[in-house]
């Protein structure tokens, strides 16, 4: 029998999500280790990008697919209340559908047809541990997509839908409904709901923290060694060196 549960509400307000576009996942990967989530809980690093050069930080709204099977098939919700489908309408923009595909590049989550629901609702983009259909076509979707590679295979012979907004495993990374993706040229990282605020909070100033340190570097011409990776001293002087900085209702034209 098809589960599905509702959406948790954003735990990110949108001049958040906005700026944490601009912080690259290597940078929130690093951030999320030094607070007790490394890599292996949150990189899926077998998911490759179909679209270079886009930036994703979108809510999750979950699907999972099971291996298929004759009673399995039959058991499943038809046409419009399918598991997959009912996950297309619980999003819209600001979220990312996250499939589990099994690890399998033969199992295509869909192509052309599907994907124009996505397009239709305004959809950030879609990640998955399968394979993406169509490509030709859905490159001008405006749908930010991550998977395992492209196919040409019809998924139905593999994997079945089963449930919408349950936990889900892709790529070996649990994600929960409400979870934040974060993806890029780089890769696809999960910030769990329960740390996203100060996860978000911190990776942006981490990304700021490293753009003094090239900075400092590149003016000093030091070794990488003397400010990286960060410790408690550079810490303190970069926020010093922020705290210094005029604010910009004190700056002058």
């Amino acid at each position: 029998m098809a589960v599905i549960q509702p959406t948790p509400d954003h735990v990110l307000d949108e001049d958040t999500r906005e700026a944490l576009k601009h912080v690259n996942t290597t940078a929130i990967v690093d951030v999320l280790a030094r607070n007790g989530y490394d890599a292996r809980y949150t990189y899926m690093h077998n998911l490759k990008t179909m679209n270079p050069g886009q930036r994703l930080v979108s809510r999750a709204i979950t699907v999972r697919f099971v291996p298929a099977r004759p009673d399995a098939d039959a058991e499943k919700p038809p046409g419009e209340e399918s598991p997959e489908y009912a996950g297309f309408e619980l999003a819209g923009p600001g979220d990312v559908i996250v499939m589990e595909s099994m690890r399998n590049k033969l199992m295509s989550i869909g192509g052309d047809i599907k994907f124009l629901r996505l397009k239709q609702r305004g959809v950030d983009g879609l990640v998955c541990d399968g394979g993406i259909r169509d490509m030709h076509t859905v490159k001008d979707y405006g749908i930010m997509l991550w998977g395992y590679d492209k196919t040409s295979n019809l998924g139905t012979k593999v994997g079945t839908p089963y449930s919408t907004n349950d936990s889900v495993n892709v790529d070996g990374i649990l994600v929960r409904p409400g979870d934040y993706i974060v993806a890029d040229d780089d890769g696809v990282v999960v910030i769990p709901m329960a740390v996203a605020p100060e996860m978000a909070q911190k990776a942006i100033e981490y990304d700021d923290l490293e753009e003094w340190i090239r900075r400092r570097l590149d003016e000093e011409h030091l070794s990488p060694g003397k400010y990286y990776p960060p410790d408690e001293e550079t810490f303190a002087l970069y926020r010093k060196w922020k705290a210094e900085q005029p604010q910009p209702h004190e700056r002058q034209d």
